[in-house]
């Protein structure tokens, strides 16, 4: 089955997602390495072109940081569909060029504190995989957190807010865009693994994957490996540039040994119909506080 849905840095349409016959059970050890293939004819290194001025440095606001609480309820949830949101960032800071896709970090903060204080907490990707294909205990509210892209600021501003409140994320990173300006370079990203969030691909080049066939398993397959081989950390997902993908691209990322995949949605069930393309709420520039909580399936 093919499908397409466009949105993260492009436009917006949708094609039903699909649903593929899994048989793969999801480990917590680093990745095994993967069969040899034969790499398709190099193609043109792309690296991003914007000219985004950066954000100032950024305080979370001590207005807003919480007493933590004790633990939250955990509760068996799984095996089969569960309940679990996936919000999808793009930037968290200040755009001069009015961007949709940067967050700024005070309406940043503002959603974490909704967040956590109407008991949200953050789940891995592993966690996630693990209750849908076996069970498992889960926040009575697990919400996942990822970042598209490798944007400096996710390291600047967005782990200082999230550290406040105990929350971890995955930061899906485009391989040619590490260490270019305004992107993240590796030490960067160690540190974000290093401080518990997961690190997953977003392909070499961030190319529209259906409209470039022929480099497919370049940009799935071989960004994994390298950026294991660059960071020396597990890449168990992975993430479609503009949310794009059909079903050679399908074949590719089991091949590759994701355990599973996002796209775009909006809906917060999550199941094995659709763990590999996992649906993620987009939040931009023009998301109020009042349509953030709208997205969320818990609300007081």
């Amino acid at each position: 089955m093919t499908g397409i849905f466009l949105l993260g840095c492009g436009g917006f349409g949708l094609i039903a997602p699909p649903t593929p016959t899994l048989t793969l059970e999801p480990t917590r050890t680093l990745s095994p390495s993967l069969t040899p293939f034969q790499p398709v004819a190099n193609t043109p290194t792309f690296l991003p072109t914007d000219t985004f001025t950066p954000s100032p440095t950024f305080t979370p606001t001590s207005t807003l940081t919480p007493t933590i609480t004790p633990t939250p309820q955990f509760i068996f949830q799984g095996p089969g569909n569960v309940t679990v949101p996936i919000l999808l960032y793009h930037h968290i800071g200040y755009s001069f060029t009015d961007s949709e896709y940067y967050v700024s970090p005070e309406a940043f903060e503002n959603q974490m504190n909704y967040l956590f204080m109407h008991g949200y907490r953050t789940i891995s990707v592993e966690q996630l995989t693990q209750a849908i294909y076996f069970g498992a205990q889960l926040p009575s509210r697990p919400i996942l957190l990822t970042f598209d892209d490798g944007s400096e600021t996710v390291y600047i501003n967005a782990l200082p807010v999230m550290q406040t409140y105990g929350f971890t994320g995955t930061a899906y990173i485009v391989d040619n865009y590490i260490g270019a300006n305004r992107y993240m370079d590796k030490a960067q990203i160690r540190a974000l693994y290093e401080a518990g969030w997961e690190i997953g691909s977003h392909s070499l080049s961030h190319r529209d994957l259906t409209t470039h066939p022929a480099a497919q398993e370049e940009e799935i397959v071989n960004s994994r490996k390298k950026l294991e081989s660059y960071l020396d950390v597990p890449v168990r997902s992975f993430a479609y540039p503009f949310g794009a993908y059909d079903s050679n691209s399908l074949k590719l990322i089991k091949f590759a040994g994701y355990v599973a995949a996002m796209g775009l949605g909006d809906k917060s069930i999550q199941g094995k119909g659709n763990i590999y393309y996992l649906y993620r709420h987009s939040i931009t520039a023009e998301t109020t506080l009042e349509s953030f909580i709208q997205i969320l399936p818990w609300n007081p």
